[in-house]
This record gives structure tokens, sequence and C-alpha cells, in this order.
């Protein structure tokens, strides 16, 4: 699993980066990997995997987020969604170790809730999907960095107390990638029985 931030490079997501071998052609990532960038979140209904947001016909759209896509290959649909909530782990672990001391970070699914200070009810940080290809499993999990330009009740990085987005998308990308290789380590040194 190998993986980069494009950092200083802005890159709206919409969807089209749900296809095999896009971190390849942009990235420079051959095989398994993980790439995160900073922008938009504009996804029209026809792109989106979850049949359930295409029957809405809404637009996703957020101003700024931290997006993560990865491509795992050889992995069927469930394996992408396992892969997707373990995106989803590590980067609310990752937040739980960097935000501020009043915040509360939850993980519902595939979905990452703060509980601001003041606030009764919690917000939603995060957007999240998972999809296959022809030959690999593919996940995008994207973070508001701000609430400004979002949906209504959401949360951002900046008022949870990240203040150096590009050393938080970095962690994850590190973090992710240790979970990866170490699952493949400790399947190399299992027997079977």
């Amino acid at each position: 699993m190998k993986g980069k931030y494009l950092k200083g490079k802005t890159v709206t997501f919409d969807g089209s980066q749900l296809t095999p071998l896009w971190a390849c052609a942009t990235a420079d990532i051959v095989g398994d990997g993980i790439v995160s960038f900073r922008g938009p979140l504009d996804i029209p209904p026809d792109r989106m995997p979850d049949v359930e947001n295409r029957g809405r016909d809404k637009s996703l759209i957020a101003q700024d987020m931290i997006h993560f896509v990865v491509e795992y290959f050889g992995c069927d649909l469930e394996c992408a969604m396992l892969l997707r909530r373990l995106l989803v782990s590590v980067a609310a672990d990752a937040l739980r170790d960097e935000t501020l001391e009043d915040v509360d970070v939850e993980r519902e699914y595939d979905d990452i809730y703060a509980y601001m200070p003041d606030d009764e009810d919690r917000r939603r940080l995060s957007v999240s999907s998972a999809t296959v290809s022809q030959v690999s499993g593919l996940v995008h999990l994207g973070m508001n960095t701000t609430v400004s330009g979002g949906p209504a009740g959401a949360a951002g990085l900046d008022e949870m107390g990240i203040e150096d987005m590009d050393s938080f998308a970095i962690e994850v990308l590190r973090r992710f990638i240790d979970e990866v290789k170490e699952l493949k380590n400790n399947a190399g040194k299992t027997m079977p029985v």
C-alpha cells in the first residue's frame, strides 16, 4: 500500500476519482494505494454509488474538504465496504488525538460526527462511499475543513481545533497505510487450519 498527499493542489471531488487506476494516472501509484487532496465536493446524482443518494436527485456539495481515495486490487464489494470502515475508523482516531478536549468525536458505521461545546446535537463531519470496478475496490472519504458552504448540521475540522490541515491529512494517510501493511504482515505469518 502506497500513499500520496497532493499538497498545494486543489481537486474537486466529483465522483470521477472512483475509477480504476485513477491513483496511478494522478499520483503515479501503481498497485494498492491511497491519495489525499483538498478541494470542494460536487457529486452529481449520476456519479453516486449509493442508489439511495441517487434517488434523491440532488448533488452533494461542500466548499472545502480533505479527501481520501483508496484503490485496493482484487477486492470485492464487501471488502471495499470494510476498507471504508477501516479508513473512517482511522480518521476518527486521528481526529480524537488532535482535537480540542471539549469536542467529542464519534464514529457511527461509515460516518464521523462531532459534539461541539454548547451544541445539544451531534454534527456530521464526513461523507464516504465504497464501490468496485472491474479490477479493484474503491473508497472515498471526505472530511469538511469548514462548515462554510456546506450543508446544515455539518461540523468542520477548523472549528474542532485542527490548524494544519496538510499535517492532519498526512497523518491519516500514514495510519491507514500502517493498518493495511500490518494486516498483510499478519496474513503472511498465519498458518491455515
